[in-house]
């Protein structure tokens, strides 16, 4: 599918289901070009709007996704990264190869198709990258230290790429959800090994996320922040998509730290 000359193109990668599929949708239907991307593209339907094979893991895989995407339409204005997944694990229960497959797809994907898309926009005199990070990228929760790490992370490499790549004309934003109804939370990952020192704590948490499905955000609520990001004639770094999640992300820097620690403690049970 190539769409019309004047239709901008983008590329979103995990795309297959949740935040990513429904960011696809939305873009589709307000005019973009959209290319998705999955591992297996074969297994997913798509309406108006095409999913292209990616794995953000592997630099011969993104190379190819990105050239294909050049060869059909000539340029790139916009790329999503939204591609990674949870580890849910306390901190020292993961071995160092579980740690490095969660940085390898939610630090590293990011990275590599930043290095094969901005050579392209600063050619094309432009263009806008959203990375989709977290909350938790500024509050880390208990049974989630490596997956917010990982988007610790993100948000630092963020903030120094929004600055430098500013004489470029190419605008990158961070998107910081919270808590949303999406397959995720279905598919995190869970280590090999887990301790059962942290058996009860454990369980305390599952009760407490079980109950807080009840105010998740639809997707369509991030599909509606990432467009407003797309659409800003000057994008800022960083986005929230909800104002409690506006709340969230500032009471780090308004509340002292024993305030917040108060917070997290009765939020999660510790």
């Amino acid at each position: 599918m190539t769409g019309a000359a004047d239709s901008k193109v983008i590329l979103i990668t995990g795309a297959s289901m949740g935040l990513g599929h429904a960011m696809a949708e939305m873009l589709a239907q307000d005019g973009w070009t959209v290319f998705g991307t999955s591992r297996e593209p074969e297994n997913y339907s798509t309406h108006g709007w095409e999913m292209i094979e990616l794995d953000v893991t592997e630099d011969a895989s993104v190379r190819a996704c990105v050239d294909g995407v050049m060869e059909r339409t000539g340029r790139i204005d916009a790329l999503v990264n939204n591609a990674g997944y949870g580890l849910s694990a306390f901190a020292e229960e993961p071995t160092i190869d579980e740690i490095r497959a969660q940085f390898d797809a939610n630090y590293l994907g990011v990275h590599r198709m930043c290095r094969a898309v901005l050579p392209i926009m600063r050619e094309q005199g432009g263009g806008r990258i959203v990375n989709i990070s977290s909350l938790v990228g500024l509050i880390a929760p208990p049974e989630g230290a490596h997956y917010a790490a990982s988007k610790h992370a993100l948000e630092g490499y963020s903030q120094a790429m929004h600055f430098e790549l500013a004489q470029f004309g190419i605008h990158l934003s961070l998107v910081e959800p919270g808590l949303t109804t999406s397959q995720f939370r279905k598919n995190v990952a869970k280590p090999a090994e887990p301790m059962t020192a942290y058996d009860s704590l454990r369980a305390r948490l599952k009760a407490k996320g079980a109950r807080s499905e009840d105010h998740a955000q639809p997707t369509a609520v991030v599909a509606r922040t990432v467009r407003k990001v797309l659409r800003a004639r000057n994008p800022r770094l960083r986005y929230t998509c909800t104002p409690l999640d506006w709340a969230c992300a500032h009471a780090i820097c308004w509340l002292p730290e024993g305030a917040m620690h108060w917070i997290v403690r009765k939020v999660f049970g510790v």
